[in-house]
């Protein structure tokens, strides 16, 4: 959707600098930029717009690259009875419904409700879905409230209706490795099928009553009983097998490498490719003629294969983002070029004019990236993965795991890199290879996630559940409060005047904070971000000798706040 502004809908939007001050606190430490940030000499010239001592600054807002999607990664598939086509999104937090001829997207339920990896539908119209992240599976019946079926189980995923809408079977993957039965009455804790098949992914049940499914680690497409739990191989021919759907003549089509669909012969194993598809495939369904829609998270968009000819055409069309998250920039030669997280699609590069480069870093769900002049760090949250690359070759020079929901992470001077644990509420010092070479800096911070260099021996941190900006000197940990009683601060930046750039997601707001007094003013209102809270929604703020960079998690976009004289 467009952003909304103090000048109406659409198009360009200009913001005042406000001339009120909101917080104050008593900063002795020192402000001024990390070093090796200053050697642009450039950067006088923002500095000089944003002076508080000459008139107020507008801003005027402009998009750098429209994402175009009401997506933020496009999952599970499911037709109902009258071949509506439903899909729902982890990470957008929503289900919504598709119309198949036009590729107009509704959404029907959104944040946080709304977040689903899967869904199912009972012969009475009752929504099923997989809150994976959450741990919940809801029900809604037509016209009713949503219920809360089972909670407390991260990694709730594949879902599906016996075909005569009497028995409901879930799965847990990634986060567990289980097939259970629902008690759909509720009055029964649900039944373990079978434990530990191999992550049985996207999967459906036939005439015959039988489970048929890929097992994402298991390797193969199984048959599985679901009185008994006895499971059998139907073929290892599909080697990297995500998900599988029935057409209920004898045949499954399944998606392997998330490129291709294949189509097996149940009697007797029989696989063969069936259609070349583009890059992520993550889902599929099949509508009453049988023909197959496939999900495509990469690129949010969905496509349907014809049963009889294997033709592709897109039923949602490719969007340039899919879902926009930690941006960091940096200026060569007066060109801004912007780095940034783009959870299903990787880390994309984006020069000035909004063109759009996709990177070779391969880390899951980049919800972070910061760079230096040679370097980036890339950090998937879900899985709590940081990678340090070459920004030229993209070589992984340091790559390391098991920290607990990461937020932002910078790369020190000496090669150290900083990271602020949302999940433990710790400042963390990376020195080595092992969980071992990390030294706790900071800890009961609250919801620490964004970073940003306070010189060349301190940090500043934006506490997202504290409301607050602290500034954490690396030699021995000692925390100066900044500023107070911000609404929910994530994305952080150091102006060329030592100023703070900070997002305030509660507020849908960027403030500039003095970083000696706290004092705040707004530099840009109304903004679209703060969609909902939840896994790698990071709203960020990157700024450059000419322009303000920020991501919307509400549109999928990147936009960028030019100084203009009134």
């Amino acid at each position: 959707m467009p952003p909304k502004s103090a000048g109406g809908l659409g198009g360009a939007a200009s913001f005042t600098i406000s001339d009120h001050s909101d917080s104050e606190a008593n900063h002795q430490g020192e402000a001024m930029r990390f070093k090796t940030l200053l050697a642009l000499s450039a950067v006088a010239m923002l500095a000089a717009a944003c002076s508080r001592t000459e008139s107020p600054v507008t801003y005027e807002m402009q998009p750098l690259v429209k994402g175009g999607s009401k997506f933020h990664g496009v999952h599970g598939l499911r037709f109902d009875n009258d071949d509506t086509l439903y899909a729902v999104s982890v990470i957008g937090q929503s289900r919504f419904k598709v119309n198949t001829k036009t590729g107009q997207v509704e959404t029907v339920q959104g944040p946080p409700e709304g977040m689903a990896d899967d869904l199912a539908i009972g012969p009475d119209g009752t929504f099923y879905w997989t809150a994976i992240e959450d741990g919940i599976l809801y029900a809604q019946t037509p016209g009713g409230p949503i219920r809360k079926l089972w909670e407390n189980q991260r990694g709730l995923n594949a879902i599906s209706f016996t075909r005569d809408g009497k028995r409901l079977f879930v799965t847990l993957v990634f986060y567990g490795d289980a097939l259970y039965e629902i008690d759909l009455t509720g009055a029964k804790p649900p039944r373990l099928v079978v434990d530990k098949p191999g992550g049985l992914n996207a999967f459906e049940i036939g005439d015959d009553g039988m489970i048929y499914g890929p097992l994402v680690f298991g390797h193969r497409i199984v048959k599985i009983n679901p009185d008994t739990g006895a499971m059998t191989t139907v073929t290892d021919e599909v080697k990297d097998p995500g998900a599988l759907k029935l057409d209920f003549k004898g045949s499954a089509f399944a998606l392997n490498n998330d490129t291709e669909l294949w189509k097996i012969d149940l009697k007797t194993g029989k696989a063969a490719l069936f259609a070349k598809l583009p890059a992520g495939a993550d889902n599929l369904d099949l509508d009453s003629h049988g023909n197959i829609f496939v999900s495509l998270s990469q690129t949010n968009s969905i496509v349907e294969v014809d049963a009889a000819t294997a033709a592709i055409r897109y039923v949602v069309e490719p969007a340039s983002l899919t879902s926009a998250t930690g941006l960091s920039v940096q200026t060569q030669d007066g060109k801004d070029t912007v780095y940034l997280g783009d959870l299903f699609g990787g880390v994309k590069r984006i020069d000035g004019t909004g063109a759009i480069e996709k990177t070779p870093v391969n880390i899951f769900q980049p919800a972070h990236v910061s760079t230096t002049n040679d370097h980036l760090v890339a950090v998937g949250q879900v899985f709590g993965v940081i990678q340090l690359l070459d920004r030229k070759t993209f070589e992984v020079l340091g790559n390391w795991g098991k920290f607990d929901s990461p937020g932002d992470a910078l790369e020190g001077p000496n090669g150290t890199v900083i990271v602020a644990e949302t999940g433990s509420g710790r400042l963390l010092r990376v020195t080595g290879p092992e969980v071992a070479d990390r030294q706790v800096l900071a800890e009961n911070l609250q919801g620490p996630i964004g970073l940003a260099w306070a010189g060349a021996d301190a940090v500043y941190v934006t506490e997202s559940i504290g409301g607050r900006v602290t500034r954490i000197a690396l030699a021995d940990g000692a925390a100066t409060p900044v500023a107070q009683g911000l609404a929910q601060p994530e994305g952080i930046a150091v102006d060329a005047d030592g100023s703070l750039l900070v997002v305030e997601v509660g507020a849908k707001q960027i403030k500039r904070l003095n970083a000696q007094s706290g004092e705040a003013t707004v530099i840009a209102a109304n903004l679209p971000i703060g969609l909902s809270n939840g896994p790698s929604l990071y709203r960020s703020v990157a700024v450059s000798p000419s322009a303000i960079y920020f991501n919307s998690d509400v549109d999928n976009s990147v936009y960028k706040l030019v100084p203009k004289r009134p």
